[in-house]
């Protein structure tokens, strides 16, 4: 595992870079302080949930939480080996504050405790985490130094520990200077804290003292003494080039150069149950989610135009393989010890190898689920077989099975483009890229109390709990809806209710059960009436 934290990302961004310049397509995984909340009944997931309401709910839970760690896994193919080589990067991201740039954030302890339960470090993020800005901190942050020297203007007021090191800082170089002769040079090891202390003891030594200039070295800064003309040339040199403003913005940018280096280059981009890291990674690293489901989609389509979900991909190939051949769970870690060490190694023939240069491949490795780094590997290595035994499939109609492109492969899963999962919904799936599907649950069921008894949500989600995934929705005191998800479950459901003595358990239909539509139908049979009745009277009148 390669990982990136603050102080070695910019030596490692441009191997980063290179790296996905070349991917085939680049997986992706995200841990976050917070997500979906089950102590709020509106907030937890609902089999009622239509897609526009599923994301206004995910917008309310997702407020003010934030990506701790990113995993990414560029999977390259070579063709002439019929392999995937990958190469992973584990990145620890943690909100920095520059100038006025503070930002606040939430930690939800269910988040935490499920973190914890699995090794997660909190100390790495928070310590030795790489900072970002989105979009619109980015032009706050360009517009402050565009004004001059942050020291003058900034809203945040320097910390206790920041005026200490500047004083510190200064009072050795005031030392320093009285017995330096032009061009003897002192480092100064600001520390790796972040971006924004190098900054302010560049500014604040070049206003204080004249006889030298300063120089970024490595995150620290070089003093040098010089001579009065070559100061001005050198201050000319800075008005002119803004050199220190633009390394200092490039700076704190951080991991959004990433997500920026992503955007641009629209590779392929691949994920497990992909919607919540899609709605983080925007609003993190990009801008504020829209308050519209069909605006995010337009948006986030833009970004990334193919995006492929491995969960959706899954239940899609589920449906084309012998009952012998399935697997039993879509969870990450069941999948990949079936293609990776179960019957999935064997489905078709000249599956590609997937060579880790992180060592991933190698049987003795330590598998470490939920680290970012480590699953985003696990999801590009499902999508690499899954890819294949789909194409394989397609191509075995028209000729042998023999070795495969990477164009054939995501050739095979073009249809699957756009389609990300979507838990515990009225739909299976959203398409970033049109129309979302039409339901394909089974009808609701209506619930109505026999004789005087009065029914609680509580109550009949125990019920029908028994049967399998259900939600519940109170109607009145004496009538409910319930979502199913599966026919099969609707099925066991009617049949075991069925001559209930007191509960009345049918089909919904609109017709029969909704007061509303029957007020409407109603308040329509009398208007019909009355005008057929006035129609009546004009025609006998006339005569």
């Amino acid at each position: 595992m390669c990982e990136v934290v603050r102080s070695n990302f910019e030596e490692k961004f441009p191997e980063i870079e290179q790296t996905l310049k070349e991917a085939t397509f680049i997986a992706v995984d995200a841990e976050f302080s917070g997500g979906i909340s089950n102590a709020v009944q509106s907030s937890k997931p609902s089999l009622f949930d239509s897609a526009s309401e599923r994301y206004a709910k995910l917008l309310r839970n997702l407020d003010g939480c934030i990506i701790i760690q990113m995993g990414l896994t560029a999977f390259r193919f070579h063709r002439d080996e019929n392999k995937y080589v990958a190469s992973t990067y584990n990145f620890y991201v943690f909100p920095k504050p520059f100038a006025s740039v503070d930002m606040k954030f939430v930690m939800q302890s269910s988040s935490v405790e499920f973190l914890c339960l699995h090794g997660f470090d909190f100390n790495k993020p928070m310590h030795e985490g790489v900072g970002y800005l989105s979009r619109p901190q980015a032009e706050r942050l360009r517009a402050e130094l565009g004004r001059g020297p942050l020291t003058q203007h900034v809203e945040r007021a320097l910390s206790l520990e920041e005026e200490r090191a500047v004083q510190h800082w200064c009072s050795r170089v005031c030392e320093w200077q009285d017995s330096a002769v032009l061009g003897d040079r002192l480092e100064l090891r600001a520390g790796d804290r972040d971006a924004y202390l190098p900054y302010l003891l560049h500014r604040e030594l070049r206003a204080r003292f004249r006889g030298v200039w300063t120089f970024p070295d490595a995150g620290q800064v070089l003093v040098v003494k010089v001579s009065e003309s070559e100061r001005e040339r050198l201050e000319e040199q800075e008005r002119r080039e803004n050199t220190l403003d633009r390394q200092f913005l490039q700076s704190a940018l951080g991991f959004s150069k990433v997500f920026g280096l992503l955007a641009d280059l629209k590779k392929p981009l691949v994920g497990h149950n992909l919607l919540l890291d899609l709605m983080f990674m925007y609003s993190q690293f990009h801008e504020p989610l829209p308050a519209q489901y069909l605006k995010f989609k337009k948006k986030i389509s833009e970004l990334f135009p193919t995006v492929f979900d491995t969960k959706y991909v899954s239940f899609e190939l589920m449906k084309e393989l012998r009952k012998e051949d399935k697997w039993v769970s879509n969870i990450l870690e069941e999948m990949y010890t079936y293609f990776k060490e179960a019957r999935g190694r064997e489905i078709v023939m000249y599956s590609p190898l997937v060579e880790s240069t992180n060592g991933f491949h190698s049987s003795d490795v330590k598998k470490k689920f939920h680290e970012a780094g480590w699953d985003s590997y696990c999801t590009g290595f499902c999508f690499v077989k899954m890819m294949h035994i789909i194409a394989s499939i397609s191509h075995s109609r028209h000729g042998f099975p023999r070795a495969l492109t990477s164009s054939e492969h995501l050739a095979a899963v073009a249809r699957m483009k756009g389609c990300v999962n979507m838990i515990r919904a009225s739909v299976s799936h959203v398409c970033l890229l049109g129309d979302d599907p039409p339901s394909r649950r089974p009808r609701l069921l209506h619930v109505a109390a026999k004789g005087p008894r009065v029914i609680s949500s509580l109550e009949l989600a125990a019920l029908f709990a028994a049967f399998g995934a259900v939600d519940v929705k109170l109607c009145s005191k004496r009538r409910a809806l319930v979502a199913v998800g599966t026919h099969r479950i609707a099925r066991d459901a009617l049949s075991s209710f069925k001559g209930h003595k007191e509960l009345d358990v049918s089909l919904y239909s609109p017709l029969r059960h909704s007061l509303l539509v029957r007020g409407l139908l109603w308040i329509g049979l009398v208007t019909s009436l009355a005008g057929c009745s006035w129609l009546v009277m004009r025609s006998l009148n006339k005569n």
